[in-house]
């Protein structure tokens, strides 16, 4: 038993989460108990079923610190409400990705137009025009290449900072996502903080916008999480109410 839990504990450091769900499952096949349904919860797919794994735990063992812990964080019970009936009534839903994508474009056009403003600020088109009034093909393409390359680098600049800065002052939220009613949390379900935002919409963003392979990936994985997102250790929820919801496959 302790060689399995081990064997799940390694599989969870090392992000092999369907090889640590898988023994998870295992495990509890042939030996419930609370420290393995509490490895199995960190393997979750979902938030509901994250719940649902941590309660078990803390039936069999209801003083499991770290469960009681994760529980207590995910969803803190209103005052008098027991609190496996709050963390069942208000449990976060993955959001849909076609809500996520239309909320990434709002953020995008935001973002280019004050790339835009940037670049006029800085009349970073006066060498452009100046080649293409004169003529010079070689001097135009020149212009033309050093043109495109400040764009792409501020936009790059400005991208991370007006993400990082939205999602840590408005509980991570852009513009795009309050509109849209999402959310971008820890997978524990906490708050994300300054250097989450920093390393998803910084450095992650970069890697994912390669060929949009990073995003293009969110449809194929189990959390529905982008390389950004898995890099950072985040999930996108969605904040309307599950009669309103989208279907997970949007």
């Amino acid at each position: 038993m302790a060689d399995k839990l081990a064997a799940i504990q390694r599989a969870l450091d090392e992000f092999r989460m369907d090889e640590a769900r898988a023994l998870a499952s295992e495990e509890l096949a042939e030996k419930p108990s609370a420290t393995a349904y509490y490895l199995a919860s960190l393997a979750a797919r979902t938030h509901g079923q994250r719940v649902e794994l941590l309660q078990k735990a803390l039936e069999l063992d209801p003083d499991h610190a770290r469960a009681k812990e994760e529980l207590r964080d995910m969803q803190p019970p209103a005052a008098g409400t027991p609190a496996h009936v709050e963390a069942n009534e208000t449990t976060p839903q993955l959001a849909g990705l076609t809500r996520r994508f239309t909320a990434l474009l709002l953020d995008a056009a935001i973002v280019s137009a004050l790339t835009m403003l940037v670049l006029l600020a800085k009349d970073s088109f006066a060498p452009l025009q100046a080649a293409m009034y004169n003529a010079d093909e070689e001097a135009a393409t020149a212009a033309f290449r050093h043109f495109q390359q400040t764009t792409i680098l501020f936009n790059l600049l400005i991208s991370a900072l007006y993400q990082t800065a939205f999602m840590t002052i408005l509980n991570g939220q852009t513009p795009g996502k309050v509109l849209f009613k999402l959310r971008v949390v820890k997978q524990n379900g906490k708050r994300i903080g300054l250097l989450d935002a920093l390393l998803r919409n910084g450095f992650g963003y970069t890697v994912s916008q390669l060929f949009l392979l990073g995003f293009i990936w969110a449809w194929l994985d189990d959390d529905q999480q982008a390389w950004h997102d898995k890099m950072a250790g985040t999930i996108v929820i969605d904040l309307t109410p599950a009669d309103a919801a989208e279907s997970p496959a949007d």
